[in-house]
């Protein structure tokens, strides 16, 4: 009985320490996941920060621009010749933002492919947002370029309509911009591959000197204008 008794008393300490143990170990690992939330918190944070400062730094530079745009033009003043080249000049940067003019340069590129998980609709928004946010000036998937008036919604299960034409994976991202600077953004710890690659999507991030974007198509079915009038100031 005595014999019995201790085995049960022992039994007993066993259990009890079991439970200590696995109580201690959800105590060290509840803190460790408030460490890493707080770590990526504060991260967050300092990527926005840098996110505004460049903004903030974009919009210096851009107002610089206007007005030495500004003195030029009024420096123009009855010069026929200087006054034409500074119109052109500005009908080009307006084509080049607008997407209609096919550019190039440096930046990266991104394909997305099926693996697990189909690519939907909205991982190729949140990627194209990342990009536009890291200060992307031109984007194209599958060759289409990206414009503030292209669609990316799907259409089926596996096919995703892109500017009007149905698609399916691997998607090819192409965006011009400081290529570091976009690589950065877009391998930020918790940020928009690491969901891409959570969710057990293929993801590949190639830096590339010699981009080339194509131009928005021009055919009625990107841009539509035809209900638009222009207002003529009084």
């Amino acid at each position: 009985m005595m014999k019995y008794g201790r085995s049960i008393a022992i039994t007993a300490i066993c259990v009890l320490l079991g439970m200590i143990m696995a109580w201690q170990y959800k105590s060290i690992d509840y803190n460790e996941r408030e460490k890493s939330l707080e770590r990526k918190s504060l991260e967050e944070l300092k990527d926005e920060l840098i996110r505004e400062q460049r903004n903030n730094e974009n919009l210096s530079i851009r107002n610089a621009e206007l007005e030495k745009e500004n003195k030029d033009y009024e420096n123009s003043k009855g010069d026929v010749t200087k006054e034409t080249q500074i119109l052109k000049n500005e009908l080009e940067r307006a084509r080049i933002i607008a997407g209609l003019v096919d550019v190039k340069g440096k930046g990266v590129v991104i394909t997305l492919d099926n693996d697990l998980a189909d690519v939907t609709e909205s991982n190729l928004l949140n990627v194209v947002n990342e990009l536009r946010a890291s200060d992307a000036q031109a984007i194209s998937i599958n060759d289409e370029r990206i414009v503030g008036s292209s669609e990316i919604r799907e259409a089926g299960r596996t096919y995703i309509m892109i500017n009007g034409k149905q698609m399916r994976a691997p998607f090819v991202i192409k965006a011009i911009a400081n290529p570091d600077k976009l690589e950065r953004a877009l391998k930020l710890l918790g940020g928009v591959l690491d969901s891409l690659i959570d969710l057990q999507i293929k993801v590949d991030v190639k830096k590339e000197d010699n981009i080339r974007i194509n131009k928005v198509r021009d055919d009625g079915s990107v841009i539509k204008t035809d209900l638009l009038t222009p207002m003529v100031n009084p």
